[in-house]
Order: C-alpha cells, then structure tokens, then sequence
C-alpha cells in the first residue's frame, strides 16, 4: 500500500494563500480555507471608482479557480478553532449552521492583515 500523501491547510485565499497552492499542490492534499467566495487585486480598486466596468478585471470566484484549475479543496467558510497539537481546524463554512473539523498534517495561515 503506498504511503499516504500528506495534508496541508491553507488558511486565506488571496496572494499569499493562491502562491502557497500553487507551488504545493503537486507535492500535497492542499485545501483553502476562506471567508470570501471571492478573489479580489484591492491595489486596482481606486481605479474601479473611476471606470466601474474594470472591476470585473479585479476580481473573481475563487472556487473554479482553486477546484478546477489548481486541482485543491476550497472552503468558503471561517477557521473558528486551530488545535496545532492535534493538528485539527474547526471550520463554519458559510450558510451552514454545522462546524466541521478538518484534519491537517501542515497549516499555512496566510490571512492577510484583517
């Protein structure tokens, strides 16, 4: 039986979190945990406010990117717990009432600064 291949959470989906999937991906089981459905270059939203119709080249959904194209997990949903001995996060994924835990064997917190 072939050795099982190892687990990795990736706390935030934005540049941090996408380049860490990006790059571990064919090495490990990567799943991204994040309170936004979606992906958004917030250093081009001033110019949004002056040509509205660029916003759509701002942002998009990150679960066909993450799913389809990347080939990982996508949670969209808030880390309410991070047992780093037991190496288990508790996740709320959004529009459901139920937590679930999710098993890791590494954690990349790349949440950014809020």
């Amino acid at each position: 039986m072939p050795p099982q291949q190892r687990r990795v959470l990736i706390v935030g989906g934005s540049f941090a979190g996408l380049c860490c999937a990006r790059d571990l991906k064919d090495h490990y089981l990567v799943t991204i945990v994040d309170a936004k459905e979606y992906f958004e270059y917030t250093p081009g939203v001033l110019r949004a406010y002056v040509k509205p119709k660029h916003l759509d080249a701002l942002t998009f959904t990150l679960s066909p990117v993450i799913e389809e194209r990347m080939g990982c997990k996508f949670i969209w949903g808030e880390v309410k717990e991070l047992n780093g001995e037991d190496k288990t996060v508790c996740v709320k994924p959004m529009f459901q009432s139920e937590k679930e835990v999710i098993d890791f064997d590494y954690c990349i917190i790349a949440a950014g600064c809020n």
